[in-house]
């Protein structure tokens, strides 16, 4: 628009673009021999009395696999001014995703170890996207440039195989022995999935005035529970904790996330500055299960030094018991940690000499000559107890991202070196 010529006298405006488009793209993500049935040779058989290797059937077999079919559509606008110094674009996209392409476990009673993999819904992605950026006018020994992006994703299992199919995923006998993660139509992908607590038992009275909320004393509200045990919260009113106590208790998607990137040059030095964060992701901390859990006698952490004792009331980590009678450990959002997190991800500082400096002391050996230090993963700022708040998949299973099962961090590296050019 800014090329119209009833635009011409905004003398400022360098570019004014609006922008739309639409298309179809297929994910054929689907690795070699998915569609058939998986083999498995781990297994001896015995014949004429003789040990002979063995195999068996570990995964259904899916012939119907298809590919993942993407809709997008996106509308945007493009405003510059002062020759583009000053630039601004937002956009709204849309992702509609037929065929979605997800991992289905088999009901252990089919015998069969594996997963499937398998087209089972649909899924609806939206989100706007904002970048600003301003750059200093030129001529000037210091010269510097700022960039700022903000965007929000949002989305939404529009439809699985069944109307009342869902997908369960993160169960781990060592991590509380309970599916943490739930995928099914209306909530966004793997919402985390589990029980609500509202405190813990201060005494039997207090249990006793539980077990007689539905008026009769003698059925437990929640069956082995002793002083010092988690209270659930009874989610639907049956006056006993059950698996249909359990909801939505937090997602892995963040409300926003947001970055900054600044640069600069002051005659031959130069710095370079990027920060990114996150806002309002939850991670699911498995790594408090084992150490404040019980489940193991080894391998604590300090956090058990405060668990409940009747001599000490005051705390939010239940009594140390063995075997978990009352199931403290099953996942709720005792786990459930707000992971917001803002990194300074990466600086670089440095100079480089000037040419005639070089053609005078070196003769026009090199052409360029420069020396510089970096540093990556240098700050983050979080509430987040565990060791990383940035939680990928683990063993790249996407219905599991965002549980925290002790993941190795990402390292903070820091970097000396030399730019030579001849």
């Amino acid at each position: 628009l800014a090329e119209e010529p009833f635009m011409q006298n905004w003398e400022n405006l360098s570019e004014f673009k609006i922008r739309a488009s639409w298309g179809e793209i297929g994910f054929e993500g689907i690795g070699n021999f998915e569609s058939q049935a998986g083999i498995s040779t781990n297994t001896n058989a015995i014949i004429d009395n003789q040990e002979a290797q063995g195999a068996f059937f570990d995964r259904l077999a899916n012939p119907e696999l298809e590919w993942e079919i993407t809709t997008m559509t996106n509308v945007g606008i493009d405003v510059g001014f002062l020759q583009n110094r000053v630039q601004f674009s937002a956009e709204w996209y849309q992702r509609e995703t037929d065929n979605l392409i997800l991992s289905v476990p088999a009901p252990p009673s089919q015998g069969f170890a594996n997963s499937t993999i398998a087209n089972v819904g649909a899924m609806e992605n939206w989100g706007i996207d904002f970048v600003g950026s301003y750059y200093s006018k030129p001529g000037a020994d210091f010269q510097w440039n700022v960039s700022a992006n903000f965007g929000l994703f949002r989305n939404e299992v529009v439809a699985l195989s069944t109307d009342t199919g869902a997908l369960f995923a993160g169960n781990n006998s060592d991590f509380g022995g309970f599916d943490v993660t739930r995928t099914t139509a209306g909530d966004p992908i793997q919402s985390f999935y589990g029980w609500r607590t509202q405190g813990i038992f201060q005494s039997q009275a207090q249990i006793d005035e539980f077990n007689a909320l539905d008026g009769d004393p003698s059925t437990p509200y929640q069956a082995n529970a002793a002083p010092g045990d988690i209270i659930f919260v009874d989610i639907d009113g049956s006056n006993d904790i059950t698996a249909g106590d359990r909801e939505v208790i937090g997602s892995f998607l963040p409300d926003f996330n947001y970055g900054l990137n600044f640069e600069a040059t002051y005659k031959n030095f130069f710095l370079n500055l990027y920060l990114y964060g996150n806002q309002g992701n939850d991670v699911y901390n498995g790594t408090r299960v084992l150490t404040e859990g019980g489940l193991r006698l080894f391998n604590a952490g300090v956090a058990v030094l405060d668990a409940w004792t009747p001599t000490n009331t005051d705390t939010n980590i239940p009594r140390m018991i063995n075997g978990d009678p009352n199931q403290n450990t099953r996942t709720s959002d005792r786990f459930i940690e707000d992971a917001s997190f803002l990194r300074l991800q990466n600086v670089r500082i440095g100079y480089t000499f000037p040419t005639d400096w070089l053609e005078d002391n070196l003769g026009g050996a090199l052409d360029n000559l420069g020396f510089y230090i970096s540093g990556n993963n240098l700050l983050t700022f979080t509430g987040y107890s565990g060791y990383d708040p940035e939680i990928g998949a683990r063993n790249n299973n996407l219905n599991i991202q965002g549980i925290d099962f002790g993941q190795y961090p990402r390292p903070r590296t820091i970097l000396m070196g030399l730019d030579i050019g001849f």
